[in-house]
């Protein structure tokens, strides 16, 4: 092989994926944090599974795995079963995505709640008049300030903390599915925001003692012109990819809102 050949970048055709169909959860599936996944409305249309990818990821080629991902006969059997995602024309995928960041590693994180008054000293979620926001109830102060852009108190939370992994899966759950029977107590949701937190992030101790994340993260955001993520548009659909580069794991985690009616 020359030298040359060893720096070449590789195409979509050089990864190799296997779905693990006996990985295992503490949030997903469990009986401990299922049961709240299914009161909060998420029910069969979230997912979450794993897969092994045979060759090396970086940070530089993370597009291209995640085109093959979306191209392989394999993953697409698995997705197609398990997901709404519809890939009807595999040559056609072109994957957009954002990166979300993993700075924040602390539960203390979400203290800003407290702060702004959306809850209080005990976890009491506190309420408001009922509003539509984009199709989107606004039952309690966490959700406007979630979402409610209007609101003051939506500056609770910057742009950049809105693009942090652990802020994201805490606002999945706060928001649930179309059947959600909401929590008065915000306990639950970060018991449950903890769990899928560590189900999908590889991390470790720096030499300082600080928590490293080494997963990379992708929030999918289209396939281009090869099929839809989604069987209907909603504010509360997710689709992320992580990438594990210890076990060279790559994980799924849906969600695509079905209405109740």
């Amino acid at each position: 092989m020359l030298i040359e050949e060893l720096d070449e970048e590789p195409t979509d055709r050089s990864y190799t994926f296997h779905h693990l169909p006996d990985a295992k959860f503490s949030s997903f599936g469990s009986p401990e944090i299922q049961p709240f996944f299914d009161k909060w409305g998420f029910g069969p249309d979230m997912a979450m599974c794993t897969f092994r990818v045979e060759q090396k990821v970086t940070s530089e080629t993370f597009q291209t795995m995640l085109d093959a991902f979306f191209k392989d006969r394999e993953v697409l059997s698995v997705l197609h079963s398990q997901t709404g995602i519809r890939v009807l024309s595999p040559p056609k995928v072109s994957v957009r995505w954002q990166p979300m960041s993993t700075k924040v590693v602390s539960m203390s994180f979400f203290n800003k709640l407290e702060e702004a008054g959306c809850i209080g000293s005990s976890g009491h979620i506190r309420g408001r008049l009922e509003e539509d926001w984009e199709d989107v109830p606004i039952v309690n102060l966490i959700r406007e300030a979630i979402l409610m852009e209007e609101s003051e108190l939506y500056d609770t939370f910057s742009e950049q903390d809105r693009r942090e992994f652990l802020f994201r899966i805490f606002q999945h759950l706060i928001f649930g599915g179309a059947s959600n029977q909401y929590e008065d107590h915000v306990e639950d949701y970060f018991t449950a925001t903890k769990a899928v937190y560590k189900d999908l992030l590889s991390v470790r101790r720096s030499d300082t003692g600080d928590v490293e994340v080494l997963s990379t993260i992708g929030s999918i955001v289209s396939l281009g012109d090869a099929g839809f993520l989604y069987p209907k548009e909603s504010l509360l659909n997710f689709c992320y990819i992580i990438h594990d580069p210890v076990v060279r794991h790559v994980k799924v985690w849906y969600f695509g809102f079905r209405p109740l009616w």
